[in-house]
């Protein structure tokens, strides 16, 4: 993840929820491969490390939402119909697609 000063903050918060998720992941095959080579004291490491990478990515996750319910208000909170800085109407839906699709780049795999 390359974390850039020009970069949106949701675009950033979903490239980091990303990464995350593949550490989960990556746990996931670590207990196991522990398991397979016998080493059950070294399994309770491993399962602190992934509850603590669901928080993290819970909370990334969370901002990322509210990032992108930001783009989406004016400063009264109230929707806007057309976002000044995108030149178009976009739903919630598809702004947070958007700035998924710009945090791609910066995902580590």
């Amino acid at each position: 993840m390359q974390v850039r000063p020009g970069q949106h903050t949701a675009t950033i918060a979903q490239a980091l929820a990303h990464n995350l998720s593949t550490s989960d992941r990556d746990f996931e095959m670590f207990r196991t491969v522990l398991k397979a080579r016998g080493q059950h004291d070294e399994v309770a490491a491993v399962d602190l490390a992934q509850k603590l990478t669901h928080q993290a990515y819970a909370a990334m996750l969370e901002l990322f939402g509210e990032e992108v319910g930001r783009q989406m208000q004016d400063a009264d909170g109230h929707m806007l119909h057309d976002l000044l800085d995108h030149g178009h109407e976009r739903s919630l839906q598809q702004q947070a697609h958007h700035d998924a699709v710009l945090a791609r780049p910066f995902e580590t795999r």
